[in-house]
């Protein structure tokens, strides 16, 4: 290796980061990096947006310069820039408190003109940021923050800081089911309207959106209702997943001209969905490139420190006490969503307000049997390997091999997909799994089982079958 390639330098000391942190850590931080310029005494490395940046800086920087130093054989500085387009490289300022460097913030706004005093904005703001259709419960100050969400969390304070700016522009938060992505989306709304960072903000569902957009076509009002949603400061449309569903060829064309010319105006755009654009099947790809253009910010099912502050903030929040031994039978056999964590208080409160009696361990045991299964082992990507592969009659090599015989190809496909969903393993590592196929290979099978399901009850069962033998 030439110590002069920056590409080729990086590349290496990746494969070897990649082994020294979990895989959904890497994938949220490393995968989009690249190696810049490296010189005698300094190595440059490119992240894709101030957020990458900083927090390379605080939780792996001692990581990354031990490996720089040890592939280069001498000590440099490491310096994270951000790239912009094809020229123009922005330093990540170390010693700046906001999620935002100043530079970045100053290079984004130095050709938008008629910008309102702040004062002015705050006082312009009341009365404009609808507010009728958002849980008043939805804010910052009620978010837990933990490792699994503290991307998303950062990303969505830092659009209300600075809403419109490119880096973020728009700002997609993508998740599972019950992760709290619209409890993101309805704090940067709350939030925008009480530091009045922007003048009018809408917040919808896309069903919402697709509701009104034909009421409107029915009425013939499409001329008000565009006007509607393009003259906002900020626009929130949470789970965009609803425009794959159905022929909703106009719906997407209508939304696809409302993005273009709030983004021209520099106003900001936030989404959210269940997956990566990328992964929407019937998505129209003009719109997944768009979705692109900004910062996507995924967030994981929590960890058991999150999951046990949750349920605290809960309990709390609620006046119910719990003892620590409760919070922590709750935390240990409740991982896939806060959702049900938050679920699993309600109904503990609902029995002590009726019983009047205190939540031991057995209480809480009781009252929570039919919604806590007995703690199931982890199941990793080889378990599921095995289980798919009895299940089709081919073998693990065969999900593997290069062959394109149907059988195996609709059990290697089957496979990927639970990797995908029963699994926190990237798109790339899932890829690794399956003979070093390509990520896009993953996303093609992900994508044809989910098709697939919509029509296909018998493919359902043989899902459902290899879960359940997994359990």
């Amino acid at each position: 290796m030439k110590q002069e390639d920056p590409a080729q330098l990086w590349s290496v000391c990746l494969s070897e980061l990649r082994g020294m942190m979990p895989a959904q850590t890497f994938a949220t931080w490393f995968e989009r990096t690249k190696g810049h310029d490296v010189t005698p005494d300094k190595f440059t490395i490119e992240v894709p947006n101030p957020f990458s940046g900083e927090r390379m800086l605080k939780r792996f920087h001692d990581k990354i310069s031990q490996v720089v130093t040890t592939q280069l054989g001498r000590q440099v500085v490491i310096d994270y820039h951000i790239f912009e387009g094809n020229s123009q490289i922005i330093p990540v300022l170390t010693d700046l408190p906001s999620y935002v460097t100043d530079r970045a913030v100053q290079a984004d706004q130095a050709g938008r003109v008629g910008r309102v005093d702040q004062a002015d904005r705050q006082q312009q703001a009341a009365g404009e940021v609808e507010t009728d259709n958002l849980y008043d419960n939805y804010t910052f100050e009620n978010f837990v923050v933990g490792e699994c969400n503290d991307f998303a969390h950062a990303a969505s304070l830092a659009v209300v800081k600075s809403p419109g700016q490119q880096t973020f522009n728009p700002l997609v938060i993508y998740g599972g089911v019950g992760l709290g992505k619209t409890h993101l989306a309805q704090a940067i709304a709350h939030e925008s309207k009480r530091l009045g960072t922007v003048d009018r903000s809408r917040y919808v569902t896309s069903e919402i959106f697709y509701n009104e957009f034909i009421e409107s076509i029915q009425e013939k009002k499409t001329k008000e209702f565009a006007q509607t949603y393009r003259n906002v400061d900020l626009l929130i449309v949470d789970d965009i997943q609803f425009f794959c569903k159905g022929h909703k060829d106009r719906t997407q064309e209508e939304f696809f001209h409302t993005f273009d010319v709030l983004r021209q105006k520099g106003k900001q755009i936030v989404l959210t969905s269940d997956r990566i654009p990328k992964e929407l099947s019937g998505l129209e790809e003009r719109l997944v490139s768009r979705f692109e253009w900004g910062l996507l910010a995924d967030m994981k099912p929590p960890d058991y420190e999150t999951r046990e502050a949750i349920l605290q903030k809960k309990a709390d929040k609620d006046g119910l006490s719990l003892s620590p031994d409760v919070i922590a039978y709750i935390a240990d056999r409740v991982a896939s969503n806060i959702r049900e964590l938050e679920g699993a208080v309600l109904s503990l409160l609902a029995y002590a307000s009726l019983s009047h009696c205190d939540i031991t361990i057995e209480v809480a045991k009781r009252v929570l049997s039919n919604k806590i299964r007995r703690k199931q082992r982890s199941v990793g990507m080889e378990d599921i390997q095995k289980a798919a592969a009895g299940h089709y009659g081919v073998s693990v090599e065969d999900l593997a091999a290069k062959t394109r015989k149907k059988h195996v190809v609709a059990a290697r496909q089957a496979a990927m997909y639970l990797c995908r969903d029963m699994t926190r393993a990237s798109l790339k590592d899932i890829g690794a799994v399956f003979g070093k196929r390509d990520h896009t290979t993953v996303i093609h099978a992900c994508q044809t089982v989910r098709k697939l399901l919509l029509h296909d009850e018998g493919l359902q069962e043989d899902l459902d079958k290899i879960r359940n033998s997994l359990s």
